[in-house]
């Protein structure tokens, strides 16, 4: 196997790689690669930790809504059937409500944007279908942790765990 010649990551010069891994040309770059490369893992966690909980809670639901419209993408409308919409990821009890339910994947399905923002969730029709979808069983276990789950603070850890969960989920 020929290995064809790279430019090296650091200094810029084509060098033929012992490897085809190899990013730098010597151990001169190798050293000043690493250093840098060192300082952006640095510089990317200090911009995560400096995050505030908003923000971090932010990321982490886009991931998630972006997350349940991949899961659900051959359903219909969870609330009125709809098979071309704009979709939502619609919450069965209400993200702003009850907040330790916010990342559940049995409380959040596919919902055209009409239903969600118009019709605030259509919830009548939306508990009729979430029964047919997920058992009445899970609908009540649900609606019994809503009470106990009202103002859930999340962590920082916990935040964090779940973006890269579900974006990890999103990719597969």
């Amino acid at each position: 196997m020929k290995i064809k010649l790279k430019q090296c990551k650091q200094c810029g010069e084509m060098f033929k790689p012992f490897n085809t891994l190899q990013p730098v040309c010597s151990a001169i770059c190798s050293m000043e690669f690493n250093s840098e490369k060192e300082v952006n893992k640095r510089v990317k966690q200090m911009k995560v930790d400096s995050q505030s909980l908003i923000q971090l809670r932010n990321l982490a639901r886009v991931s998630f809504q972006i997350y349940i419209r991949q899961r659900d993408k051959d359903l219909p409308c969870i609330s009125c059937n709809k098979s071309d919409a704009k979709w939502d990821a619609g919450h069965y009890l209400k993200a702003e409500i009850y907040t330790k339910l916010i990342f559940n994947e049995d409380n959040v399905h596919k919902q055209c944007s009409y239903c969600n923002l118009q019709l605030a969730g259509n919830l009548i029709e939306y508990r009729k279908n979430l029964v047919k979808k997920i058992g009445i069983n899970k609908v009540q276990e649900l609606e019994d942790m809503a009470d106990s789950s009202r103002s859930y603070k999340f962590a920082k850890d916990e935040l964090i765990t779940l973006a890269k969960n579900y974006k990890l989920k999103i990719k597969k």
